[in-house]
């Protein structure tokens, strides 16, 4: 079956969430599935799983590892993505103040959804769900059944190799984030 379709993403990088409850690990292995079937198809080029914990913090600096470090360059690259694109990715990614239970400091952490799908065309980040245009939310399911079917929305792609400020990379755009995690959008598949 392998070829008999155009290639629609040359990657999909998929985040998942580790430790949840079963529902949800069950959807993560069905979406992971899907993925896999969209490969397999000649739709998606290539698929990568990164697992995550819940949180990233929303600074580079903040961060202990090198995979923390990446983490938080590519969330910032897929904020900068939304912003390009009149999109938002709250309520599924959110910032919030924790504190820390051994230290006692609060810092400010980005919230990660259960499973987040990043796409890649031609070298360029293309689209990341979920997310929200302002009249609809898309998941990541229904994301992937427009990839299926090749009715999917296209969107004004961003350059992923592009240098972020590596102090801040999340911190810009926290402001941003933050006013539209206030926005009440059903994380429900439409």
């Amino acid at each position: 079956m392998n070829g008999e379709r155009q290639l629609v993403v040359d990657r999909a990088e998929l985040y998942v969430r580790s430790l949840l409850p079963e529902g949800y690990s069950k959807q993560q292995g069905a979406t992971l599935e899907a993925v896999s079937d969209l490969v397999e198809d000649g739709v998606i080029g290539e698929r990568r799983v990164q697992v995550c914990g819940h949180q990233i913090p929303v600074s580079i600096a903040a961060t202990r590892t090198a995979v923390g470090e990446r983490l938080v360059t590519r969330l910032a690259a897929f904020r900068e993505w939304a912003r390009h694109n009149d999109c938002s990715l709250a309520p599924a990614m959110e910032v919030r103040e924790v504190d820390g239970s051994l230290t006692g400091d609060s810092y400010r952490a980005l919230r990660l959804p259960s499973v987040l799908l990043a796409e890649y065309r031609d070298g360029e980040l293309s689209c990341v769900t979920p997310h929200h245009d302002g009249d609809t939310f898309c998941c990541v399911e229904d994301r992937l059944d427009g990839l299926a079917s090749g009715e999917q929305r296209a969107f004004e792609p961003v350059e992923h190799t592009r240098s972020l400020a590596p102090a801040g990379a999340l911190e810009t755009a926290s402001e941003t984030d933050d006013a539209d995690a206030g926005e009440s959008t059903p994380l429900q598949r439409r």
